[in-house]
């Protein structure tokens, strides 16, 4: 059972992945190959005008009319979903799973943000900057499987890609600190889940390292020395204070720090512009996205 939005049902099974341009514009093999995975951690690759979407409404008693009616087709093979038009903008730009999106993709962000973490690695690649890369808060594992796999094509064989995150979901929320409207466990995806996504890309290997737990019991005492890129997806207030102070000090000089959700997440936001105050972090603010940000460390906190 299916409605749809804006017309009849109907696929242009190349339109959107050929609008769809990757930086750089690939030329080698090897950019080639991270051309690809990005069209299929985000699924450009079997884009088409419209998406089937399962629902999943938020208002409870939505929800529960919900839970009735897949009670109802279940056993009869059948699902409640609805059709929603796709467009170029929606693999470009990153957003929401449930959004003009395939359902199983392994990551909510666009390719201009794949695209950024590429030149990003080539970067601190060829200026020998030290340091590992870690992204903490990796939902299904999109983004660091794209990370081993650009260090893979440049033959880098020392440095390790983190795989921070709970995969129990969001910590419970501090209600005085965020506003947006968390619950504790969202967001969960179990970590043999991402371990299997690595795997699905010949990716699974002794240069992938997870930390599991949520990041203040985890951060503290995580063995990591120095790194090179430091991507945060926390979400939250707390979870992101938590990253940068115990993160961001170890970020080389010339290093990279990239934040998703600092435009449209107001907690984080006030959680990455008051640790840059406080160690009067002068390094400009660079839009990646409609939501992510980055900077390059030109020098260390209070200097």
């Amino acid at each position: 059972m299916a409605s749809t939005e804006r017309g009849p049902q109907r696929s242009a099974p190349a339109s959107i992945s050929v609008a769809v341009r990757t930086s750089p514009d690939p030329r080698t093999l090897e950019e080639m190959y991270l051309d690809l995975m990005k069209r299929s951690l985000t699924r450009v690759l079997f884009a088409k005008e419209y998406q089937r979407q399962t629902l999943s409404p938020s208002r409870l008693w939505l929800r529960a009319c919900n839970a009735v009616v897949r009670g109802v087709l279940s056993p009869l093979n059948l699902e409640l979903v609805r059709v929603i038009r796709s467009g170029p903008e929606d693999y470009l730009e990153s957003g929401h799973a449930a959004k003009n999106r395939v359902e199983d993709s392994e990551t909510m962000l666009g390719t201009r943000q794949l695209d950024h973490m590429q030149m990003c690695i080539n970067d601190v690649l060829d200026r020998g900057i030290p340091g590992d890369l870690v992204e903490a808060g990796v939902w299904r594992g999109g983004m660091t499987i794209f990370m081993r796999a650009a260090l893979g094509v440049r033959r880098e064989r020392k440095r390790r890609v983190w795989v921070v995150d709970s995969f129990e979901g969001l910590p419970n929320p501090d209600a005085a600190l965020d506003s947006f409207g968390w619950k504790a466990g969202e967001m969960a995806v179990s970590v043999d889940e991402v371990r299997g996504n690595f795997a699905r890309y010949g990716l699974l290997d002794d240069q992938v390292v997870f930390l599991k737990g949520f990041f203040s019991d985890t951060l503290p005492k995580a063995p990591i020395s120095a790194l090179s890129i430091l991507r945060v997806d926390a979400d939250l207030y707390e979870s992101t204070r938590d990253v940068l102070e115990n993160l961001y000090p170890k970020l080389s000089v010339g290093g990279y720090a990239i934040f998703d959700d600092y435009q449209n997440l107001i907690d984080c936001r006030r959680a990455v512009d008051e640790y840059r105050k406080t160690l009067s972090i002068r390094e400009p603010i660079t839009k990646i996205d409609s939501r992510a940000i980055f900077w390059r460390k030109t020098a260390h906190a209070g200097q």
